[in-house]
């Protein structure tokens, strides 16, 4: 008897990582946006080959067609910048640093959030 527990629970200890999701929130939005794309294609290629063919083939050719077409215009790529914007120094052009063209201005850091909603450092000319 305890042998059946020591394997069943040794069993259960191996099955859990495959229960783990290690996703992203972009990577799980992706998946998400790629799976709706791929059934709304289906569901139209359905239609559609139904419609031209009016038969169950012509449907089920449209739906496996419609399925890929719908799969590869819902891709979503995930950006991951692994470099840290912040400890970037960017020096100003020699144009702007000379003494007698804009004493006042200069280039600096600024953060701001891309299309992506990531924070990121930017090079801008601050003059005063």
């Amino acid at each position: 008897m305890r042998r059946e527990f020591l394997v069943a629970g040794l069993a259960a200890a191996m099955a859990v990582p495959a229960f783990a999701d290690a996703r992203t929130y972009c990577e799980q939005r992706a998946h998400n946006k790629r799976v709706t794309g791929t059934l709304i294609g289906a569901g139209v290629g359905a239609l559609v080959g139904n419609a031209i063919s009016h038969d169950a083939g012509g449907a089920i050719v449209g739906g496996v067609g419609g399925a890929v077409v719908g799969n590869q215009l819902s891709r979503k790529k995930c950006y991951s910048y692994r470099t840290s914007r912040s400890s970037r120094s960017y020096a100003a052009p020699a144009a702007y640093r000379s003494a007698s063209y804009a004493p006042s201005c200069r280039y600096e850091s600024r953060p701001y959030y891309n299309e992506r909603g990531e924070l990121i450092y930017a090079p801008t000319q601050v003059c005063r």
